[in-house]
């Protein structure tokens, strides 16, 4: 069985949402809990493959349907995310499964598997703080769909670059400068810049900067992601800074800002970038 996108909850996501144009569908009530997404040129990084960007997306959406699950009486707000892609990934579709490592008075704790075509090609750990309910939809009674619910609708996917659908921006990519402005088609049910964009834009930075640093194009293989607050206004801004390099490699620090809120810093990390064949 399908939900689409129609028979989803009004509020959130909105009827036209980034989970919508990835195509992203979700079974939360299966054993382990798992999610996907359809592989597509649209979402293909610097190097001609699946971004490390759509990945978060999909890994966020998995576990932070597990969390939800795993911690029934609270909403959680992702709080660290750490990514790695095993292998590169151009066609066919990606398929996660979550499952709950911890779910304590504070946090969850969960590890994702992706898969493409039965072969593992990406691992993630996530966690998520617990938050009190607040509004009308974290507040409604949950009630577990045993089937596929797609986010997909009559209008999924994207006719270019995902990037550019999301309104982010290269101002300086030296320096790893990418702009994205907040608004609803990016954003989540506590009112500010949904999980995996937010890491999805790190990623843009992270290949904006690398490529230059390394003098070529290149791919986020590893990232490590701590959420210190919501952007909540908007424009984010990034900002890249070069720890290491080694070889075709480079390891970069990125951070994100919510500009106006008083340059609010929002999340740090840590990237690797460099060849993905």
């Amino acid at each position: 069985m399908t939900v689409e996108a129609s028979r989803l909850p009004k509020d959130y996501p909105p009827a036209v949402h980034v989970l919508r144009g990835l195509r992203l569908w979700s079974e939360a009530g299966a054993e382990p809990p798992c999610a996907g997404l359809p592989v597509a040129a649209a979402l293909y990084g610097a190097t001609g493959a699946c971004s490390a960007g759509a990945l978060a997306v999909l890994v966020d959406a998995v576990a932070g349907g597990a969390a939800l699950r795993a911690a029934p009486e609270s909403w959680v707000a992702t709080s660290d995310m750490r990514l790695a892609w095993l292998a590169p990934v151009r066609e066919g579709e990606l398929v996660a499964r979550a499952e709950s490592l911890r779910a304590g008075r504070s946090n969850v704790v969960l590890e994702v598997e992706v898969r493409a075509a039965d072969a593992l090609v990406a691992h993630a750990l996530v966690a998520f703080s617990r938050l009190e309910a607040h509004g009308e939809y974290q507040q409604r009674p949950r009630v577990e769909r045993m089937g596929r619910v797609s986010f997909a609708g009559a209008g999924g996917g994207f006719a270019g670059a995902w990037a550019e659908r999301m309104g982010a921006r290269v101002v300086d990519d030296l320096a790893g400068v990418v702009e994205l402005p907040l608004a609803p088609y990016v954003g989540n049910s506590l009112g500010g810049l949904q999980g995996g964009v937010a890491v999805a834009l790190l990623n843009f930075a992270a290949e904006a900067a690398g490529g230059v640093l390394l003098g070529r194009r290149v791919a986020t293989r590893d990232l490590a992601v701590h959420f210190l607050a919501i952007g909540r206004r908007g424009p984010l801004r990034t900002r890249a800074v070069l720890l290491r390099r080694a070889g075709d490699d480079a390891l970069l620090r990125i951070e994100s800002r919510d500009a106006g809120a008083d340059d609010r810093l929002c999340t740090v990390a840590t990237a690797t970038v460099g060849a993905f064949r």
